[in-house]
């Protein structure tokens, strides 16, 4: 998500405050618009207190056992007070803090996304305005899994009658190069006309040229400067271990230049509901909207991720954020720099983590692996031999344990060579010689879940995602992005609407709704049942 991170000159109480305070969101234009603001004229100041609170902080756990004592006698005896000691390893972790922000803060960029978007002249009812829906939603993290929805509905659905408007979009970025090479979320500048970028000095860039990469959610933005411009290096998140310090940078509701810290959580999570499908590093460093796009640093003062996303019920920091690992981010912008996309191969297996009661069932001794769920036909895994319900513990000489594990491995294997492939079957290892070929452009749309017919993106939409989106019942296909120029917004389709029936086929799947468009199509009739948080509508179209 990316809110509030730009500074404009102009002061004014912004709109989302006011909406946060009041509980009701502002009606009329588009809710970045609405929030969108620069820095407060009033001059915010960049207050170092980072070090200071974490300092403290130590200092108080160091001497919890003389708070009673403090209470008691009104103050703190010199045989009270902190050992030397312990204020010395609290200073030096206060020193580290300050060192790596001193050598980050001038690399960190907000940028700014324009979009020129024409509203419709009708459209179904906006289902994020005065629902429990919309609360819940906002700031979740399916604004960046999904590529922020809550903007998308804001800039598609449009207030009134055909009139073109404006579309802002804010996030965070890192300087990788002194020639202006600037490294983001893919999500950051997705769709936009025009790229702002902020740097720490407050001087404007417009960008030159965007490349993106929406599998992995990485994107390299170039701009011009007039002077060399100070950069960030990149480190290696497979030197990073759990428990290690991390520091966050970015700009989180438009509080440009902010720096929070906290450790690695977890490595190599995946998350369920996310398009993309690449392990995350977990920490519990503050991640709030606005901070997409900017560094994770390690202790070293080097890049080990992209904050991208949060896990959250509040609608901001509780505890719990990922971020892109910088091996996979170093591997995708070094191809869009070079090549201006990204290969990846691929194996053509659909694998699923195995739990207790699978790994069970097919008689497995551990749960290390991952099963096969689907093997697709003449891919380089159909022609090595895989089977379904193998169950694939090693891929070039590295162990599985989890399917992003599997695909993050795949991925970046040499296309065209052959790799070790070693399976567990029927209780015995069986190792195979696949031939890594190129992800093809099909099966990407397939994985994409993109219905072209239709001009939408959709999502199944499980128990699980319905209860966190707070949506009545399970089934049915939650729309998460919407073409401009495709069907699904002539017909006032929004992301949040789920997708129930397509004439008489109930959509429980990608595949459901292919086939029940193509039944439309011979009919020449369109007719599709609409479920929102404002009641359901069946909306038909001709259609052929």
């Amino acid at each position: 998500m990316f809110v509030g991170t730009h500074r404009i000159r102009q002061l004014k109480r912004p709109e989302w405050l006011r909406w946060r305070s009041s509980g009701s969101m502002p009606a009329g234009g588009d809710l970045r618009q609405q929030q969108g603001y620069r820095r407060n004229s009033m001059s915010l100041k960049r207050v170092s207190l980072l070090a200071s609170v974490v300092a403290a902080g130590i200092l108080g756990f160091v001497s919890l056992g003389s708070v009673n004592a403090v209470k008691a006698s009104g103050g703190l005896s010199a045989d009270e007070a902190p050992a030397p000691a312990e204020l010395a390893r609290a200073q030096e972790l206060s020193t580290a803090f300050r060192w790596v922000s001193k050598r980050t803060l001038p690399a960190i960029v907000s940028i700014r996304s324009v979009r020129k978007v024409t509203q419709p002249q009708q459209a179904m009812a906006d289902p994020f305005d005065g629902s429990p829906f919309g609360r819940q939603f906002g700031g979740t993290p399916f604004e960046d899994l999904f590529g922020d929805l809550r903007e998308r509905m804001r800039e598609q659905q449009g207030q009134g009658g055909g009139s073109p408007g404006i579309a802002t979009g804010e996030g965070s970025g890192f300087i990788i190069d002194s020639k202006g090479v600037v490294m983001t979320n893919a999500h950051v500048v997705r769709g936009a006309d025009e790229v702002i970028v902020s740097l720490a000095d407050g001087t404007d860039y417009k960008a030159t040229d965007v490349r993106s990469d929406e599998f992995a959610d990485v994107a390299v933005v170039r701009i011009k400067p007039d002077k060399a411009l100070p950069t960030i290096p990149l480190g290696d998140d497979a030197q990073v271990e759990i428990g290690d310090w991390v520091l966050a940078f970015g700009s989180p509701f438009g509080l440009d230049s902010t720096v929070t810290q906290g450790i690695i959580s977890a490595k190599s999570r995946g998350l369920k509901n996310l398009p993309s499908r690449q392990e995350f590093l977990q920490t519990d460093a503050a991640i709030n909207p606005g901070n997409s796009g900017g560094p994770l640093v390690n202790m070293r003062g080097e890049v080990i991720g992209i904050n991208t996303a949060i896990e959250t019920r509040s609608g901001g920091y509780d505890g719990i954020g990922f971020a892109v690992p910088v091996s996979l981010a170093r591997w995708v912008g070094d191809q869009l720099l070079t090549d201006g996309k990204v290969r990846r191969a691929y194996l053509g297996v659909t694998p699923e983590d195995l739990n207790t009661e699978l790994a069970g069932a097919l008689e497995l001794g551990s749960r290390r692996g991952v099963v096969v769920a689907e093997v697709r036909k003449n891919s380089p895994a159909d022609k090595a031999g895989v089977k379904v319900q193998d169950v694939i513990v090693r891929l070039n000489d590295r162990e599985i344990n989890s399917r992003q594990q599997l695909i993050a491995i795949a991925e970046r294997l040499k296309i065209g060579e052959s790799y070790g492939l070693v399976v567990m079957r029927d209780g015995k290892e069986v190792t195979l010689d696949v031939t890594a070929a190129e992800f093809p452009q099909e099966v990407a749309q397939a994985d994409s879940s993109e219905v072209g017919e239709l001009g939408v993106q959709v999502q199944p939409l499980t128990a699980e995602l319905a209860e966190q989106l707070e949506i009545e019942g399970e089934g049915g296909l939650v729309v998460t992005n919407v073409s401009r120029n495709g069907i699904g917004a002539r017909i006032g389709l929004r992301p949040g609407c789920v997708l129930v029936r397509v004439g008489k086929t109930d959509l429980k799947s990608l595949e459901d709704l292919q086939q029940g468009l193509a039944a439309a199509k011979e009919r020449g009739q369109l007719v599709l049942l609409v479920r929102t948080p404002n009641g359901t509508q069946l909306v038909s179209v001709p259609f052929n």
